[in-house]
Order: structure tokens, then C-alpha cells, then sequence
């Protein structure tokens, strides 16, 4: 019944357009499903009991989704060319130590152009994330605050800019406020924990948990929350 319900939704739809799977013993209708039901901000082992199979083995089907949505995100293709694209940052935590999520949105499509955490914030990571943006699409015109990280970066990109407090760039809030509420859902604040006491391990492995999470929220932002 539950598979039924959800199959009925275009996000169905649009998951098939994945060719995540190599094998389908269980079939491919439950494996988007559960999908869909985490994309909708359900845990694993509700998703496990609703559809009578391990959790461990959802937990394998939405890491592949992850993965496919990944490999995409490789193709560092100009697909578009976009007016205003407004970049701010904010805090994450990692067992009580801080990180930062840079994000970039389209204005006008109201568009999740990429998401990225990184262990500082300085001139150094404000430059990379730029410039990762810059690969993705032609920007007319950057929208950011005055935080002093972003001037090294701007001056070197030779991009166009402007600083704005509120307006336009604001709505970058919006993103912050709907990750920080989706991921509570699935866990507090990251945390990894190694047998091996390499806390620069378990920094990097920290570091790609909250990027691989924001592959998997890009994809809500910007395709799901259309779907219902």
C-alpha cells in the first residue's frame, strides 16, 4: 500500500531517470519508495518496517542515490547563465566544534546552486567555493555580504559583485533554516567515531558525512519540495 501511495507521486517519476542499480532482486518500485519516503524527511528504520526489509539495507539503497547524485555533480558543465546569485555562509557543529556551510542560490529561479562545508572560513575556503561556483554556471553578478574572506577571493576572480546586508542575498536564509531543520531530523550533529584515535580522520570523514548530506538536501531544495 505504502509503495502504491508513493509510486503515485512524480517524484517516482524522476528517480527512474536514475540508473542507480545493478541488481534488482527486490524490486525497483521499493527501492524508490524508500527513497522518496527519506527524501520526505523519514528515518531508516521507520522507512525498514513500513517496507519490510533490513535497515541496513535501505541504508545501502539511499547511499547508491547519494553516490548517482554525486557523480553528477562532477560534470563541471556552464549549463546556464544566471543574472544574480547570492552567497552567504553559517555555522555547523561536529561534536561541539564548528564548520562552515557556504552556500550559493539562484535569485531568480530560487535555486540551490552548490553547498559546501568546510572545516574554517577564511579567504582560502571563500576563494575554492567561488570558484567551484564559477565552473558550474556564468554568473552576471555575485551578491554577498562584507565578510572580510570573501575580498582576496573576489579581487582574484575579477567577477562582478556587490554587497548587500538584506534584500536579495537574505534569501540564502531560507536554505540555512531548511538544512538545519532536515538535518536534525536525521541526526543532532555529526558524529564519527573510529577505533583508530586519528582525530584528522575522523575530521575528514566528519567533513564528507555533511557533504554528502548536502548533495542529498540540494536535490529536496531544489526537485522535491516541488513534488507534493
Amino acid at each position: 500500500m505504502v509503495t502504491a501511495d508513493i509510486a503515485e507521486n512524480n517524484l517516482i517519476k524522476l528517480l527512474k531517470e536514475f540508473e542507480i542499480f545493478e541488481r534488482n532482486k527486490v524490486s525497483l518500485e521499493i527501492k524508490l519508495a524508500a527513497i522518496a519516503m527519506y527524501l520526505l524527511s523519514s528515518s531508516l528504520r521507520r522507512i525498514a518496517l513500513l517496507l519490510n526489509v533490513g535497515k541496513s539495507t535501505v541504508h545501502y539503497w539511499i547511499e547508491k542515490f547519494k553516490d548517482s547524485l554525486e557523480s553528477e555533480g562532477r560534470k563541471e558543465v556552464k549549463r546556464l547563465v544566471i543574472a544574480r546569485v547570492a552567497v552567504d555562509e553559517t555555522v555547523l557543529k561536529y561534536n561541539g566544534m564548528k564548520c562552515y556551510l557556504f552556500a550559493a542560490l539562484d535569485v531568480e529561479r530560487n535555486k540551490v546552486i552548490h553547498l559546501k562545508v568546510y572545516p574554517t572560513r577564511n579567504a582560502l575556503t571563500a576563494y575554492s567555493f567561488l570558484r567551484e561556483v564559477l565552473r558550474m554556471c556564468e554568473v552576471e553578478e555575485l551578491i554577498l555580504d562584507k565578510g572580510p574572506w570573501y575580498k582576496d577571493a573576489l579581487q582574484r576572480l575579477g567577477v562582478k559583485f556587490r554587497h548587500e546586508s538584506f534584500g536579495e542575498r537574505s534569501l540564502v536564509e531560507s536554505v540555512f533554516s531548511s538544512f538545519k531543520q532536515r538535518a536534525k531530523i536525521f541526526f543532532c550533529s555529526i558524529t564519527v567515531n573510529f577505533r583508530r584515535r586519528e582525530k584528522s580522520a575522523r575530521w575528514r570523514r566528519a567533513l564528507e558525512c555533511w557533504n554528502r548530506f548536502c548533495r542529498m538536501f540540494m536535490f529536496y531544495f531544489n526537485v522535491v519540495r516541488g513534488c507534493y
